[in-house]
């Protein structure tokens, strides 16, 4: 599974890969380029399963990143 994320705060990053271990996931790719907003790509491989419960951790900490302006 891969991601392409604008976030607003760099330390989301870091949340991210913690939630793909904690989800037996493997993080196999991490880029991040911080300026005003960060723009990262992840890439992540593990059991469909798995995936599919960090991805939608991963779209509610992006909803909650645009709620909170």
């Amino acid at each position: 599974m891969t991601c392409d994320l604008t976030l607003r705060d760099v330390r989301s990053v870091a949340r991210i890969v913690n939630l793909a271990a904690r989800f037996n996931c493997r993080c196999v790719h991490v880029s991040a380029n911080a300026d005003t907003l960060v723009s990262a790509r992840f890439a992540f491989s593990g059991n469909e399963i798995a995936l599919a419960r960090l991805r939608a951790q991963i779209d509610r900490i992006v909803a909650y990143e645009t709620v909170v302006q």
